[in-house]
């Protein structure tokens, strides 16, 4: 008789439909509340949308978006597959009522009777409360009913959710709001330890590992803090499946990470007196996860745990930066060795910050040549005390340990002198890092500001080539306007000449020494981008310099890209050291001397070398194995 009344209601409903229109009805109201649209979309998945568009009247306890949420990863989108229908149709079912009575009508503990075929109770009526769930907002009017907002979706009695298809890993990285969780278990490599089963993950949310403080996330991120970001996900993973009928207020239980943690209640759950699960029980294919509002930190856990310097050279990113330290002499006073409990914030650009200065710019800094524009450009970027980003203001400069100014254009984002913040407020054990997309030059500074004669002179692996120059009268020339390109020898390529061969050159009447270096020299400034192309170029000498193109080299176009061969000239003369900048050009520096055309040259150290001498020794064993060979064939 039951199910009879059923469909003779269910055919008034269908009967009627058309009295009403869809924007009168409780569907059309639905459409227009947007915190409603997840609710919307599973009404017409479940096509209980014609029933809800009848004559009524009806009463609708609508769960928000928000309270779709709450189910946990992955549950809203199993239940709206179309094979789950049923079981979407029993809780949608579930929450429609039959009437609709107004809220203050309605009498405390009194049952209302569900589609689904099960009973709400009305737990109170100021304020108004449902099966213990706050109404949000209540006695929304439609043409055929009403509608009262929930922040919490209610399940029928005994309902079980369908079979999970997704694992731990894929329902954590399904969730916007779990995004945090997933690129920490993305950037530990922890994705094949999460797929062992069973397991069970206590989630924190992204609001979780912002509350850990300005940076905390972030820094935890970077290369030098993957081992510390590894405990921190593990100690949130156990092991078995353990979902609140399992666990007992008082437990406690080892942790992945070989910490423990305590279960403080499960009604509901919290953990550790602190972390309190918005959502409990989400079924995973290997396991079940409960989603926390609070990152569980480790007893004892100490962080941060490496100083400025430490987190630069353990960032890939920072590569460049860290080599400036280094050739700057700033370690010291950056990893606080030195400095006591100096403590600073320090604005680390990127290596694609140091490339966009442009070609030879970064790597000529780093010269020992130029150690005191280095220091200069570094000091530009570090300032006396650790400043969070929070506490600058915009428009307010601040001074640099340089004793110059830097501004500070905007806080959120923060962009100081023009470069933006790539990353925040990454703490150290002596002050806060800011990662930064440009690079900061002090106001009025000049690179290069040494000419090539002067840079030569300045660098100590060119003073074989520095002290012949000025031998042969040319100092003055290159030290002109120019511009000029020098390939540079270097003190060792001089000594693959032999001692004897360069005492002739600076004992004779220069002239073969001054036709040698000027064939070192090109008019114009050509960087070693350019001369990878291949090409023959006039030098001051007159005779022609053949570069080889570096797609003869036997270099693939993606290995070009990424580790750039070395420039070659004359076969085999390679720039060791490439595009040294200066005021009238550009040096390179080069691994053997070049000679002209109808110029020889003894060259006893290359012949009595080491290198060469292994050489004969393998010329000699690889004859006698051909001969080996000749004659076991004859055989």
């Amino acid at each position: 008789m039951g199910k009879l009344c059923g469909l003779l209601l269910l055919f008034r409903l269908l009967w009627h439909c058309d009295a009403y229109t869809q924007a009168e009805s409780i569907t059309g109201v639905m459409a227009t509340m947007s915190e409603l649209s997840i609710l919307y979309s599973a009404v017409r998945i479940a096509n209980l949308n014609f029933i809800l568009e009848g004559v009524g009247p009806f009463t609708v306890f609508a769960p928000t978006n928000d309270a779709f949420r709450l189910l946990g990863p992955g549950i809203t989108a199993t239940l709206t597959k179309l094979e789950n229908t049923a079981y979407l149709t029993q809780v949608l079912q579930y929450h429609v009522c039959y009437g609709d009575t107004p809220s203050q009508q309605l009498l405390q503990g009194q049952d209302l009777s569900t589609f689904q075929g099960d009973t709400l109770s009305v737990t109170s009526i100021t304020p108004f409360v449902v099966n213990d769930i706050p109404i949000s907002r209540q006695d929304l009017s439609a043409a055929n009913g009403l509608i009262h907002t929930i922040r919490e979706v209610m399940m029928p009695p005994n309902f079980q959710l369908p079979a999970p298809t997704m694992s731990l890993v894929e329902l954590v990285k399904s969730e916007s709001y779990l995004s945090s969780l997933a690129q920490a278990i993305e950037q530990t490599g922890l994705e094949s330890a999460l797929s062992e089963s069973p397991l069970t993950v206590l989630m924190p949310t992204n609001e979780a590992f912002t509350n850990l403080g300005n940076g905390i996330l972030e820094s935890l991120l970077l290369p030098p803090n993957l081992d510390k970001l590894r405990q921190v996900v593990l100690h949130h993973v156990l092991d078995g499946n353990q979902d609140t009928t399992k666990l007992a207020a008082g437990n406690t239980m080892m942790t992945k990470a070989g910490g423990q943690i305590l279960i403080t209640q499960t009604s509901p759950l919290k953990v550790d007196s602190l972390s309190m699960a918005i959502s409990t029980d989400v079924p995973a294919t290997n396991g079940v996860l409960h989603v926390v509002d609070t990152v569980i930190l480790p007893s004892g856990f100490v962080y941060p745990d490496k100083n400025l310097l430490q987190l630069v050279e353990g960032s890939p990113s920072l590569s460049i930066f860290a080599a400036a330290i280094r050739a700057a002499g700033l370690e010291s006073t950056l990893s606080g060795r030195f400095s006591g409990d100096s403590r600073y914030t320090m604005f680390a650009p990127t290596n694609d910050a140091f490339e966009a200065l442009g070609i030879g710019v970064a790597s000529s800094l780093l010269m020992p040549a130029n150690e005191v524009k280095l220091r200069q450009v570094l000091r530009y970027h570090l300032l006396s005390g650790a400043f969070q980003s929070f506490e600058f203001t915009a428009n307010v400069p601040v001074q640099t340990l340089e004793q110059s100014l830097v501004k500070i254009g905007s806080v959120r984002p923060l962009v100081v002198d023009n470069a933006r913040a790539l990353s925040t407020d990454v703490p150290a054990t002596n002050g806060i890092i800011h990662m930064l997309s440009g690079v900061l030059l002090p106001v009025g500074f000049r690179f290069p500001d040494k000419n090539v004669m002067q840079l030569a002179d300045s660098t100590d692996s060119l003073s074989t080539f520095n002290s012949l120059v000025q031998l042969a009268g040319l100092t003055e020339t290159l030290a002109n306007t120019g511009p000029y390109t020098i390939f540079a020898p270097t003190n060792a390529a001089f000594a693959l000449l032999g001692e004897d061969t360069l005492q002739e050159l600076r004992q004779s009447d220069k002239r073969e020494l001054l036709q040698i270096l000027k064939y070192h020299v090109i008019n114009g400034k050509i960087d070693s981008t350019r001369l990878r192309y291949g090409r023959d170029i006039a030098t001051l000498e007159g005779s022609f310099i053949t570069v080889k193109p570096w797609t003869e080299l036997g270099w693939q176009g993606i290995a070009y890209e990424s580790l750039q061969p070395p420039v070659t000239m004359n076969m085999d003369v390679e720039v060791s050291t490439e595009n040294a900048l200066a005021t009238n050009g550009i040096a390179h520096f080069v691994n053997k001397v070049l000679v002209p055309p109808g110029v020889e040259l003894g060259t006893p150290a290359a012949a009595n070398s080491p290198a060469t001498l292994a050489s004969s020794c393998e010329t000699r064993q690889a004859l006698l194995g051909l001969v080996l060979l000749l004659w076991y064939c004859q055989a």
